[in-house]
């Protein structure tokens, strides 16, 4: 899974995907309940890159390269993001199932310089591959 998460901010969810001119995959509402029937206690917005889990360094690279894309020529709206919304936190959210074999996940310099100037947090669980069995 790989999934770009804007959270914790005051503004509807629509007002994000209207100001970076992205349709996300969800929000969730401050309010609204969850499925376990608690309420959200603040608005989400997620964009999901990669739904599956992710088992190999070729599928995180190639769920980055599509957020990458869809992120070049945003990041001037990132920042007004930042500077309007104001959400307590933009970043990726990615799991990756670690077997046995050498397996790594990378960041390209152009990746990096993209991820960067929209103030894009990254981040990476490792689960043990034996858990998808």
């Amino acid at each position: 899974m790989l999934t770009l998460t804007i959270a914790r901010f005051d503004a509807d969810p629509d007002a994000v995907s209207g100001l970076l001119g992205l349709t996300p995959t969800s929000v969730a509402r401050r309010g609204e309940p969850r499925p376990s029937g608690r309420l959200h206690d603040f608005n989400v917005w997620h964009l999901e890159l990669h739904a599956a889990p992710l088992i190999d360094g070729r599928e995180h690279a190639n769920a980055i390269d599509a957020l990458v894309g869809h992120l070049k020529g945003r990041e001037h709206l990132f920042a007004e993001l930042a500077n309007t919304i104001r959400p307590a936190s933009i970043s990726i959210y990615g799991g990756f199932y670690v077997s046995d074999e050498q397996q790594g996940v990378w960041l390209d310099p152009d990746q990096m310089v993209v991820l960067a100037a929209c103030g894009i947090r990254w981040g990476l669980d490792l689960f043990e591959a034996a858990t998808l069995d």
